[in-house]
């Protein structure tokens, strides 16, 4: 397969998906399976001193590439978006949120 074959089917609509992309598509799968996988990581036999450790284990895996992101992107957060601790998110930030974990009261 030539390289412009392979852009031409990535960028194709995936059978039955309307005329999402295939590559968005899987960018989607990847990051549910992420959320999915963080969170039973951090929740999953755990007890609150465990979990809090898990969740900062993965915040200092995680921030490093959502800041990389951002900055390919533009280092404001869009319009009707709120920077929570260096995250964009589309709600106000939680009291504390702001925060890394370990330093949350």
């Amino acid at each position: 397969m030539t390289t412009q074959e392979n852009t031409t089917d990535e960028t194709t609509a995936a059978k039955d998906s309307g005329k999402i992309p295939k590559t968005y598509i899987r960018l989607r799968t990847v990051l549910d399976a992420l959320e999915i996988s963080a969170l039973r990581y951090c929740l999953i036999d755990a007890d609150a001193a465990e979990t809090i450790r898990r969740a900062k284990e993965l915040e200092e895996l995680l921030m490093p590439i959502v800041t990389r992101l951002q900055n390919k992107i533009t280092r404001d957060c869009p319009d009707g978006y709120f920077n929570c601790g260096g995250c964009c998110v589309a709600h106000p930030c939680v009291d504390g949120m702001d925060r890394p974990i370990g330093t949350i009261e």
